[in-house]
């Protein structure tokens, strides 16, 4: 297989006001082609689009073609018969059902590009999705039924601590390969997995990425707002750890209710903190809540707070909504922008998605990427569709570049990618560095 054009690397993102990182973490691990086209928009070469629009759609034809490349899935023209069923279980009906969906979208339109081409060797890509409602022991029960009833060999991962923690220990007992667990809570990577083959960076590179952010703007002072739940006091753990590199001190932790139904009474107990800033430990509807009322509580006269959270706060759609009251909200996030299509894997993503309307999200590339690697696995490692197979194919593997996002399967010490980043809800309600 011809592979894609040695990358370039990039190790860190700039975000405005944020000097370069000093830090162990490895930050905004992002790879882009070192085309001839690259040329084209570099510094000093006068390139303009308005100007030079030919120049502009031979930068995206040679992308585009890098990106095919890259996922050329060595396959016969039409797909068999036979597929490769992959199980997973979403909280459809949890605490972040928009977030949910997105993985699902992702991954199923990841899934059907790569059967569009002529799929892994010939075989199809099946997912057969289950809601568990957020419930670790419907997950369990939901997983052993699309083993028996529906042939899954191979899973993807599910939503939250709780029950990806239960659906991960009846995988490693199966001998069951599951990829991608949606979250970076850090208890269950540091739990021994020997079948989980996590995505992205863990909370803890969130958050002291995060937390340099915070420092290099001057602030030592701030709050940490958490839900009630496992998830919230996981997200608790790694933020306190993340500050704990720093000089930044977390002066009041408070926690809030997951369905956010307490957020005003929050909002009141951040605004008496006189913290400079508050760090959100929370998702879903709780993040919005919070949001709502930390902003109105601004609006009366209250202390005007710069406001953080990691990657699970929210999803895009939902900060949309929230227009001018999201305005300015900062989040670490541990893919690349999705809009970003001069990352190879980016533009995958979008060719993926064609026809699907609505902006592209975070969930939606991460859900996609797990698609990504499990066809990218098993184009390098043809075996049968059984599970011993399949996870015999991820422990061999090692090293994976899905064009422009490295993972290291091997590395079972810090699973996942290492890539982290800041970015904003700019004027237009829009996510950007």
């Amino acid at each position: 297989m011809t592979t894609c054009p040695q990358a370039r690397t990039s190790s860190w993102t700039a975000v405005p006001g944020e000097p370069r990182p000093q830090s162990t973490v490895a930050h905004a691990q992002v790879r882009r082609p070192s085309t001839s086209a690259e040329a084209l928009d570099e510094p000093g070469n006068g390139f303009d689009p308005r100007r030079n629009r030919h120049l502009a759609a031979a930068r995206y034809a040679v992308l585009v073609a890098a990106a095919y490349v890259l996922f050329a899935w060595i396959a016969p023209a039409s797909v068999h018969a036979e597929s490769i069923v992959v199980g997973q279980t979403l909280s459809l009906t949890g605490p972040s059902p928009r977030v949910a969906q997105d993985l699902l979208r992702g991954r199923q339109a990841c899934a059907d590009w790569i059967n569009a081409q002529g799929g892994i060797r010939g075989q199809s890509l099946k997912i057969v999705t289950r809601d568990d409602r957020n419930d670790p022991a419907l997950a369990v029960k939901q997983a052993q039924e699309l083993v028996d009833r529906e042939g899954a060999v191979a899973f993807f991962g599910s939503m939250g601590p709780s029950v990806n923690a239960a659906v991960l220990d009846w995988a490693n007992a199966q001998g069951m390969a599951v990829l991608g667990p949606y979250g970076g809570d850090i208890e269950n990577r540091t739990r021994r997995y020997d079948t989980a083959y996590f995505l992205t960076a863990n909370q803890s590179a969130e958050a002291e990425r995060l937390a340099l952010h915070v420092a290099s703007l001057g602030m030592n002072r701030v709050v940490i707002v958490h839900s009630s739940d496992p998830a919230g006091r996981a997200a608790l753990t790694a933020l306190e750890e993340g500050l704990g590199g720093t000089n930044v001190a977390a002066i009041a932790l408070i926690a809030a209710k997951p369905d956010g139904s307490d957020a005003a009474t929050v909002a009141q107990s951040v605004s008496k903190a006189k913290a400079q800033a508050v760090l959100l430990a929370t998702s879903g509807r709780a993040t919005i809540a919070l949001l709502q009322s930390l902003t109105a509580a601004s609006s009366s006269g209250l202390n005007l707070l710069q406001i953080y959270g990691l990657s699970s706060a929210a999803s895009q759609a939902e900060l949309i909504e929230l227009g001018a009251r999201a305005r300015g909200f900062a989040m670490s996030q541990v893919v690349p922008l999705p809009r970003d299509t001069r990352i190879p894997v980016v533009l995958a993503f979008h060719s993926a998605m064609r026809g699907i309307p609505g902006e592209r999200t975070y969930a939606e590339l991460e859900g996609c990427m797990a698609s990504l690697l499990l066809g990218e696995v098993l184009r390098r490692k043809p075996v049968t569709s059984n599970r011993a197979a399949i996870l015999q194919a991820m422990r061999s593997t090692g090293r994976v570049n899905l064009g422009g996002f490295e993972i290291d399967l091997n590395d079972r010490t810090r699973p996942g990618s290492q890539y982290t980043d800041i970015v904003y809800i700019g004027f237009e309600g829009k996510i950007t560095r």
